[in-house]
């Protein structure tokens, strides 16, 4: 066999190998299963949109979007569920790689309900579920309402660590939630606990939330469902999420940057520097090139709080 033919089945290889590079990659960033699905929601990742269904797999940065009268239930990795209801959008912020010891991982819903069950303390990989006016760290469950200006939590069992997100992203003081108790407040005032939920949150709690949240993930373990793609998406539909709390600002601009090929796009960025400074760096990344000069230390700058 002559060292030409050798070469050519040595580059068909390595040909192949980079084609099964995106499908091993995927498989290796999977955190979760959407296990039930009513209703009509979108899937967001990257730059584009798609619809989900049952038996979609999630990823690190993946949103959540929900139609009204819809519900979506999570099941992750280290044994979360989380179900979302009517026009709730969530986002997977982020999840600890696989094998790795420590925990750190959070899920943050913009609006809408959610009811989340948290993993057993050994092996969990979320601890922290945020939002605009709220932070929860709970070992149990509880169901989250946010509707800007206000927020609450129901903590149904176990205990929960709860503190207020001001707009500035800082958080006030802890408060501890036992079974049974419920927060509510309102953006930057000062929230307040009772012994049970108000008549108003109970009255809207969605109804698939009244029961406990069902294991289903090992129905899809051997079948999976690629979300169907179903277009782009503009810079006026995902606002919210752009001009967010900081972390999220932040993992936008990761997520998104390469929409700024989008002349529209990149227009209503540059518009809205000022509440999403974040972006500067790559609208205007001649104004940053003296500052990351004068940095001698090489370490990064820091902006935001959260």
């Amino acid at each position: 066999m002559g060292t030409a033919h050798l070469r050519l089945i040595a580059v068909k290889h390595l040909f192949l190998a980079c084609l099964l590079l995106p499908t091993v990659a995927l498989a290796a960033e999977t955190i979760g299963i959407v296990t039930m699905q009513e209703g009509g929601a979108t899937l967001l990742r990257g730059a584009s949109r798609y619809v989900v269904a049952e038996g979609v797999r999630l990823m690190p940065g993946d949103i959540l979007e929900l139609a009204d009268k819809a519900f979506s239930q999570v099941e992750f990795t280290d044994g979360t569920i989380v179900g979302l209801g009517s026009q709730s959008r969530f986002l997977a912020l982020s999840y600890p790689p696989a094998g790795a010891k420590a925990s750190g991982g959070e899920l943050f819903l913009l609006r809408g309900w959610m009811k989340l069950a948290s993993a057993p303390q050994k092996g969990r990989a979320i601890d922290r579920y945020g939002s605009p006016l709220l932070e929860l760290n709970p070992d149990g469950t509880a169901v989250m309402q946010v509707f800007a200006p206000e927020a609450a939590v129901f903590m149904e069992s176990g205990e929960g660590r709860l503190v207020q997100v001001s707009a500035t992203g800082r958080t006030g003081d802890p408060v501890r939630l036992k079974t049974s108790q419920f927060f509510s407040c309102k953006q930057d005032q000062r929230g307040s606990l009772a012994a049970r939920p108000s008549q108003a949150f109970l009255g809207t709690l969605p109804r698939s939330f009244m029961d406990s949240l069902p294991a289903r993930a090992a129905k899809f373990k051997e079948r999976s469902v690629a979300p169907k793609r179903s277009g782009d998406f503009t810079y006026a539909e995902v606002q919210d999420w752009i001009n967010s709390v900081p972390a999220v600002r932040r993992a936008m601009v990761s997520h998104w940057q390469s929409k700024l090929a989008d002349p529209a796009f990149r227009s209503a960025i540059a518009a809205g520097l000022k509440e999403h400074p974040e972006w500067d760096r790559l609208i205007n990344p001649d104004k940053h090139q003296d500052s990351a000069a004068g940095n001698k230390s090489g370490q990064p700058e820091l902006s935001g709080s959260r």
